[in-house]
């Protein structure tokens, strides 16, 4: 008798005992460089993640490329195949039409309008559809505005657009190049540099960082520091995994994306700051937009709000003018 009431309660101990805890990997693919700007931001955030969680996860990037790119990488997030990103916002609006409302043209002029409405939960509501279709939005990582460079015209008028071939990205932003009468060129991130170098391309759009980090000042002689078109990271990861993870992780991984998006903004606008410094060191001629210039191409490219307005929603738009102003 008191050998079974020994086991019973040895099954009962058993039965009690907690969970081993979860252990995740999280496999987090990225098109870019480590060396660039977001890079250092993806690695403070692998830091944090793992010492917080005491080694209970393990990020793992995949950086340039060499897993992903593009819309492979999208579609790598959606299946599963990918566990989080950081991939530029205009790959994401061609699953969430709505969200090419931060492509528009001059949609935040300053970084602190963009800021706000980081700050204004208005992403939330701009990426509320990717969620549906398998990826989820956890924080928006800031970047820079992506500038337009050139190989030898200086645009400073909307008119110095015409004729040139320029990298677009997204539909928003091409069609902004055709209304410049510039010609639209769509490639991968990956393969800029062979275009640059091989002519396919006279001028395309980054951030100032990406033209030191990639040595394209060698071609590229002339940039415009114009505010069109601000450069984020919807800060994304795969639903299914997300919502079937350990609450305690989720939530160490949800704080420390929140944290390491907030502290980079800082760390952006520094790096955007040299980056204009090397370039000019470089020999490149920089041109910073004035204000009377921004209005001229905002009013060149405005007609762009309204060819997008029906995909967009009237209540986003209307939402986005307050920052635009």
């Amino acid at each position: 008798m008191k050998t079974i009431l020994a086991l019973a309660a040895v099954g009962m101990t058993l039965y009690a005992a907690p969970a081993v805890s979860q252990e995740v990997t999280i496999r987090f693919p990225v098109e870019y460089s480590l060396e660039i700007t977001p890079g250092a931001a993806n690695q403070e955030f692998k830091k944090i993640v793992e010492e917080r969680s005491d080694g209970r996860i393990e990020v793992k990037f995949f950086p340039s490329g060499s897993l992903y790119r593009g819309l492979d990488l999208v579609q790598a997030i959606l299946r599963g195949d990918a566990e989080m990103t950081t991939l530029i916002s205009a790959y994401w609006s061609a699953l969430a039409p709505r969200s090419a409302v931060s492509e528009l043209p001059y949609a935040f002029p300053t970084k602190e309008s963009f800021y706000k409405a980081i700050d204004d939960k208005f992403f939330e509501r701009v990426y509320a559809e990717t969620e549906e279709k398998g990826a989820t939005v956890i924080g928006i990582l800031p970047f820079d505005y992506l500038v337009p460079g050139t190989r030898e015209t200086a645009l400073i008028n909307p008119e110095d657009m015409a004729g040139l071939k320029f990298r677009g990205l997204g539909k928003v932003n091409l069609a902004m190049l055709q209304k410049l009468n510039a010609q639209p060129v769509s490639i991968n991130f990956g393969e800029i540099s062979p275009a640059i170098q091989q002519g396919v391309i006279d001028g395309l759009n980054v951030p100032t960082d990406s033209y030191t980090v990639y040595k394209w000042e060698e071609s590229i002689r002339h940039v415009t520091y114009a505010p069109y078109y601000m450069a984020f990271y919807p800060w994304t990861v795969n639903t299914a995994w997300w919502n079937g993870l350990d609450p305690e992780l989720r939530e160490i991984i949800q704080t420390a994306a929140t944290e390491v998006a907030k502290s980079h903004r800082k760390r952006s606008e520094e790096a955007s700051d040299k980056a204009l410094d090397d370039l000019r060191a470089a020999g490149v001629a920089v041109h910073m937009q004035s204000e009377a210039e921004r209005d001229n191409w905002m009013k060149a490219t405005r007609s762009v709000w309204t060819e997008f307005e029906s995909q967009i929603g009237t209540d986003l738009m209307t939402e986005l003018e307050f920052y635009s102003k």
